[in-house]
């Protein structure tokens, strides 16, 4: 087995990720995913991203677009969605959140692993 190089990732990193074996309520298709937290050196919680408005759920965090996320419109993340990814299922980064905005997203995720 070839040993690959492993990516730099970081909490608030935005990448692409192709869910398509999504059923039910989960996010399908290619999207934005936010990089939560980082489990192992080859495993990263990321939590989906959409562009529908989602606010009446819990655990969703409004981002604006900007040049540094990569994001073209308002997205949500769905912290309620988030899952354990092997980093070879992150296809391409687009960006990263800045500082206040991983902030927001910790402080939700806790409220979401602590309910």
């Amino acid at each position: 087995m070839q040993k690959t190089t492993p990516k730099k990732i970081e909490k608030g990193d935005v990448y692409l990720i192709e869910n398509s074996n999504a059923v039910g309520y989960v996010q399908s298709g290619i999207r934005p995913h936010v990089i939560v937290t980082q489990v192992t050196g080859e495993t990263v919680t990321v939590a989906p991203c959409t562009s529908q408005k989602k606010l009446y759920r819990k655990y969703v965090v409004e981002i604006a677009p900007t040049s540094d996320n990569g994001l073209n419109i308002i997205s949500y993340v769905l912290l309620a969605q988030s899952f354990a990814a092997d980093t070879s299922l992150l296809q391409k980064k687009i960006g990263h959140l800045d500082q206040d905005e991983v902030v927001r997203i910790q402080l939700e995720y806790v409220k979401y692993v602590t309910d």
